[in-house]
């Protein structure tokens, strides 16, 4: 469903709840209370033409009200000008305060405060001074031997405080919905990045781990194999797994997520022992050593350290020719655990296809859970880390 393009240019613009609320209310309170006043005004001897004008301007008020609620400029100008006509109606000690419908301008002031740009918000301001000059100043002048000209004056600063309250409580409203609004966009997009990371780590971790155990398994088949058919075959499945490593890569930097995030995956040290054994074949040694006596670890130093020991297989089967071996050794003491997984560099590195992101992923798990890392080659390469031990909470 597609908005209307006129709502889609000015979404504030739409009449929200709280405004026809308001609106309603305008209008069942004041509606009736001037035509109270008009009552009075034509019993006291205003003329036909009198009370019809003062009709016509308590309509276009309560007009310029609804109309305020799509289009707040023209809602403004109509309130505005009708304000004006209120305030010239030639009536001894007239005053538009005493037409309760004269309210509908300060309601009409707000909406344009509320949704207007910063100049047409100036605007509204001066053109609502404005007007509580003019009528104080037609006041006092038909008024002068009625009523002292301090009360006038009063009178005045205390219309004009009120224009200037509704204007500045307006812009208070409209900046804490701006604030809310952006907090509500803000944790949106932050559940989409942790949504996209846990994507991206479950692709990685997982597919791409699994991709490359198959790879390896496929090129030791092939070379264990006496039938040249069957090698070619075995050799070609290494390539497009090969290949299919690059497009994963490739949609993983597209994802482009937060690093370390956690993933949902349900592995933990226990699934050590499995991930070793299902990486080694005739011609892929990977061994486990375990020193010490295990100790629980926090989640998050958990699922570092049986990360950092995938990825390092990982990039041991892809990058490093065969035969090849690879040690991964845990030592655990007693307030920490140390892991180094090293291979042996096999028969030498594989020609290169581009860098992934796992390494930096790693790092990034093992820095958050309050661990050091360091890669190093010696031979081949050494993936060290030194994770707290402490209870999970």
């Amino acid at each position: 469903m597609h908005p209307d393009p006129a709502s889609a240019a000015h979404p504030a613009a739409q009449p929200g709840r709280g405004w026809r609320r308001a609106a309603l209310v305008g209008h069942l309170v004041l509606a009736p209370a001037s035509v109270a006043v008009i009552v009075l005004i034509a019993a006291s001897g205003g003329g036909t033409w009198l009370v019809g004008a003062t009709v016509a301007v308590t309509v276009a008020l309560h007009v310029a009200v609804g109309l305020a609620g799509r289009f707040p400029d023209a809602g403004f100008a109509l309130s505005a000008a009708a304000m004006v006509a209120l305030v010239l109606l030639p009536m001894p000690g007239w005053s538009p305060s005493l037409l309760p419908s004269a309210g509908c301008f300060l309601l009409v002031l707000w909406r344009e405060a509320e949704l207007g740009a910063r100049t047409r918000r100036l605007v509204a301001l001066a053109v609502g001074l404005l007007g509580v000059v003019l009528a104080e100043l037609v006041a006092v002048r038909r008024s002068v031997d009625v009523e002292p000209t301090w009360m006038r004056l009063t009178e005045g600063v205390l219309l004009a405080g009120t224009v200037v309250g509704i204007w500045l409580a307006a812009i208070a409203a409209t900046r804490r919905r701006e604030r809310a609004a952006s907090a509500q966009a803000a944790r949106i997009d932050e559940a989409r990045r942790a949504e996209r990371a846990g994507i991206r780590s479950d692709l990685h971790d997982v597919i791409a781990h699994s991709l490359t155990v198959m790879i390896a398994r496929a090129e030791a088949a092939a070379l264990a194999t006496v039938d040249p058919g069957a090698e070619t075959e075995l050799l070609e499945i290494a390539e497009s797994g090969r290949d299919a490593l690059d497009g994963l890569r490739a949609m993983l930097a597209v994802l482009d997520a937060d690093p370390g995030a956690t993933s949902g995956l349900p592995l933990s040290l226990e699934a050590l022992p499995t991930m070793v054994a299902a990486a080694s074949t005739s011609l892929h040694t990977v061994e486990l050593v375990e020193e010490g006596e295990r100790r629980t670890l926090s989640l998050r130093a958990e699922l570092a350290l049986v990360r950092l020991v995938q990825e390092a297989i990982t990039n041991a089967l892809r990058h490093v020719q065969p035969p090849l071996a690879v040690r991964v050794r845990l030592r655990w003491e007693a307030d920490r655990v140390g892991v180094v997984v090293q291979d042996d560099g096999g028969s030498g590195p594989r020609r290169a296809r581009g860098s992934g992101s796992g390494l930096s992923g790693v790092r990034e798990r093992v820095l958050a859970a309050d661990g050091t890392f360091e890669v190093t080659e010696d031979g081949g390469w050494r993936l060290e880390a030194m994770l707290p031990v402490r209870e999970r909470r």
